[in-house]
């Protein structure tokens, strides 16, 4: 008469497949893990050439993309440059999504004229960060500017402007605009 031996189920399994079976179960958990980790991901924003639209724009060609400033209260600036950039911003990305549509128009004339524009615009947002960041770099402490076909507005954080300061900014900006003297307002705000 045989005897019946109860033996756990691992032990009747031969070695080669319990390395099978826990390699299975190994493979399964680790693909749990990175699906949560997938589902859960969220990129850190990379703002500094990163697209970004309002809230309710619809993205007309996903292949432009747009340059977004980030801006937080300066405790010692007060609100205003932080409200002007932000007014700024959303001018910015309303021309820009009027534009988007042009672009993609069927219209030879309309989507060239829409082309220089976009030019026209990204040269200006060039510029206007390009002496804001020399004027901070030259230690003004917050600073906006405009820059116009024919003019340039120059606002910096400061009381008043010495004659020193006055002609840093003016040297800044007729390099990086060309423009001339008597077409740059410079203006303090504290």
């Amino acid at each position: 008469m045989l005897k019946h031996i109860s033996r756990p189920i691992l032990l009747l399994v031969g070695h080669k497949s319990k390395l099978w079976i826990i390699g299975i179960i190994g493979l399964v958990a680790l693909m749990g893990i990175i699906g949560v980790r997938f589902i859960t991901y969220e990129p850190h924003a990379y703002l500094s050439r990163q697209a970004s639209l309002p809230v309710n724009a619809q993205v007309v060609d996903p292949s432009i993309q747009f340059e977004v400033e980030t801006v937080k209260p300066n405790d010692a600036g007060g609100d205003y440059f932080v409200n002007y950039r932000l007014k700024r911003e959303q001018l910015r990305q309303e021309a820009k999504a009027m534009l988007s549509k042009l672009l993609d128009s069927t219209v030879e004339k309309s989507k060239a004229q829409a082309q220089e524009k976009w030019l026209e615009l990204s040269s200006k947002i060039q510029r206007e960060e390009e002496i804001e960041n020399l004027l901070k770099l030259k230690g003004f402490e917050d600073a906006v500017a405009d820059v116009f076909p024919e003019h340039v507005t120059v606002i910096v954080y400061a009381p008043t402007l010495t004659p020193h300061e006055r002609d840093l900014i003016q040297e800044i900006v007729v390099r990086v605009t060309n423009v001339s003297l008597d077409k740059i307002t410079i203006s303090s705000k504290k």
